[in-house]
C-alpha cells in the first residue's frame, strides 16, 4: 500500500516514481494506492498506474496538467534596480532560457512543445493505467481537480476508504491477516514519546 499525501511536483520526478511502481508491479507484487487530503497533478500521476486506489470522500485529486512557467524580471532589475544584462552568443539560443529577459518566440515555442508533450504522456498513463481512452481522460484533465467522491464516478479512483481500508482490502486480497503490516519508513520512537507512552 502506498499513502499519498501530496499536490504533486516535478513532473520528471513523478514520472520517475511512476517507473519504479511500475517496476515493482513488474514483480507480481499488488500495489494499492491510499489517497489522504490530496493526491493531485503529481499525486495522482504517481497513482494512476496501481492495482486499486482508494481515496476518502473529501480527497482533492486529479489535476491532470501540466504548466510551465519562466519568470521574467528584466523589469524589476532593470527598471528599477538600474542593473542592465547583456549577452554573446554563437546562435540564438546559445545561452538558453532566463529570468532576466524575455523569452524569444523560439524560445517560447520549445516550452509550449515540451509542457504538450508532457501532459500528452500524463494523459497516456492515467488512459493505460485506468483502463480508459485517452479522449476520456481528457476531458476531465486540464488541470481540473475533483473530490474523492466525484474521481470515483468518474473512474478515477476504485474505491472510497481510509488507509486502514486499504490495508485491509490488500490483505483481503492476498488473504493475510491485518497484523502482519510493516510500516515504512520504519520510525524510531524517541526517548520522550516513549516516556509519555509507558506514563500512560
Amino acid at each position: 500500500v502506498l499513502r499519498v499525501n501530496s499536490p504533486g511536483g516535478s513532473a520528471f520526478a513523478s514520472e520517475q516514481i511512476w517507473e519504479a511502481l511500475q517496476y515493482f508491479k513488474s514483480k507480481k507484487k499488488p500495489l494499492y494506492v491510499s489517497m489522504g487530503d490530496y493526491a493531485a497533478s503529481g499525486g495522482y500521476y504517481i497513482s494512476c498506474g496501481a492495482d486499486s486506489i482508494f481515496a476518502d470522500r473529501t480527497t482533492i485529486t486529479g489535476s491532470i496538467g501540466v504548466f510551465g512557467m519562466i519568470p521574467d524580471f528584466s523589469g524589476l532589475v532593470t527598471d528599477r534596480l538600474g542593473v542592465n544584462f547583456s549577452t554573446v552568443e554563437t546562435n540564438p539560443n546559445g545561452a538558453g532560457i532566463s529570468t532576466m529577459e524575455s523569452m524569444t518566440p523560439s524560445q517560447y515555442a520549445a516550452m509550449q512543445q515540451s509542457v504538450e508533450t508532457i501532459y500528452d504522456l500524463f494523459t497516456s498513463r492515467v488512459a493505460t493505467g485506468r483502463k480508459m481512452d485517452i479522449d476520456s481522460v481528457k476531458a476531465i484533465a486540464e488541470g481540473r481537480v475533483w473530490i474523492g467522491s466525484r474521481a470515483l464516478e468518474l473512474g478515477l479512483v476504485d474505491r472510497l476508504g481510509s488507509l486502514d481500508t486499504t490495508i485491509a482490502a490488500l490483505a483481503d486480497n492476498l488473504g493475510l491477516d491485518t497484523d502482519a503490516v510493516v510500516r515504512y519508513p520504519l520510525s524510531q520512537e524517541k526517548f520522550w514519546e516513549k516516556m509519555l507512552r509507558e506514563s500512560g
